[in-house]
């Protein structure tokens, strides 16, 4: 600790870093301009070779501290060191290339201190300049475990919740590159966690297409379908991609995913921000589908060769082999109407539909 000893804490602060000098002095400041008083910041430097160090050093309020750590490479090494050593009753997480806006502690705290355990804040998406290119939407503001399992929510600089649960939970892994996030929550979902989901914009985050988070390598896939030719897997894509497809392809998805969301309102795991009405979300989720005609319907479709034929198989993100295994299945039973328009593409040119493990065993 530098200087005079920092006061309790009601919140302990962790902000892994590596080599981000020119980036973190913004995001310490971003700290000390909070109007909650009572914390305490842990950068835990993670084998930075540049002056980070010297940088976090500089400051002289006794709530910012510098622990050095070996590099890790991934960030859930630097954050299970910085919960070693957290002490106050909740622990909040920020990259060291964010910043917060002045109430963001106090909007965790609030929630926190009445008994939430885990809680996100609303995000704004910056760019290089610092200029706001987007907000957290209604449907980022909408949580549920199945979300969780589907997508990658949330970001760590949003996130607080109460001490201990993360290490209850075997702490942050280390051995997932670029979806750390992700794995935690969602094995925090799967212990019965749920989050509180604040209405607050208060978390801002610069966007960077070559975070490990959008570069991390798909290794897994789900397969829909068998043809014996490349000619053949051609025409099933130029089929799936026409027109006439693509407007079925979304209005299967529409129903799917309002009938999909509904199921999800009406159990008791379903968390929102205060100010999301579930109706306008419905109307969110229809016109993405039924308007976004940017953007293909299954525009990630492709195949591949394998044992002399070739194969339409989709992406899957996921974390590791046992999570591909539940999106897989989830996707299998919950869009199959879009599946199905695959299978017929796939009939027409002589080739064989790729049933799922339960359809198979049946």
């Amino acid at each position: 600790m530098m200087g005079e000893e920092a006061p309790p804490a009601r919140i302990d602060v962790i902000c892994p870093a590596y080599n981000r000098s020119g980036a973190i002095r913004e995001t310490i400041d971003s700290v000390l301009a909070q109007t909650v008083g009572e914390w305490r910041l842990t950068v835990v430097s993670d084998g930075s070779t540049d002056d980070t160090d010297e940088v976090v050093r500089s400051y002289s309020d006794p709530r910012v501290r510098l622990v050095r750590a070996e590099h890790h490479g991934a960030p859930g090494g630097p954050r299970n060191i910085g919960l070693a050593a957290a002490e106050a009753p909740y622990v909040a997480y920020l990259d060291s290339d964010d910043r917060w806006l002045p109430g963001h502690l106090e909007g965790l705290l609030r929630h926190l201190e009445a008994g939430a355990r885990l809680v996100v804040m609303g995000s704004i998406a910056v760019d290089a300049d610092g200029a706001e290119v987007t907000r957290s939407d209604l449907l980022n503001r909408v949580w549920h475990p199945q979300l969780q399992l589907v997508w990658p929510l949330y970001e760590p600089t949003r996130v607080g919740h109460v001490r201990g649960l993360v290490e209850d939970a075997g702490g942050w892994p280390t051995g997932v590159t670029g979806m750390e996030d992700w794995d935690l929550w969602l094995r925090l979902a799967d212990r019965g966690e749920n989050f509180t989901v604040a209405s607050e914009h208060t978390a801002v985050m610069r966007l960077n297409p070559g975070s490990r988070r959008h570069t991390t390598a798909i290794s897994d896939h789900i397969p829909l379908g068998a043809v014996a030719t490349e000619d053949d897997a051609k025409a099933v894509l130029e089929e799936v991609f026409s027109d006439a497809s693509q407007d079925r392809l979304r209005q299967s998805w529409a129903e799917m995913t309002v009938g999909w969301y509904r199921s999800m309102a009406a159990s008791d795991r379903l968390r929102k921000a205060d100010d999301v009405d579930m109706e306008q979300v419905y109307e969110q989720l229809r016109w993405y589908a039924l308007n976004g005609r940017d953007q293909r319907m299954l525009g990630d479709l492709h195949y591949v060769e394998d044992g002399g034929e070739f194969v339409l198989v989709r992406p899957l993100r996921c974390v590791d082999a046992a999570h591909a295994e539940r999106l897989r299945a989830f996707l299998w039973e919950g869009d199959n109407a879009r599946i199905s328009v695959v299978h017929e593409a796939v009939r027409r040119r002589g080739g064989r539909a790729i049933a799922s493990d339960a359809e198979r065993t049946r």
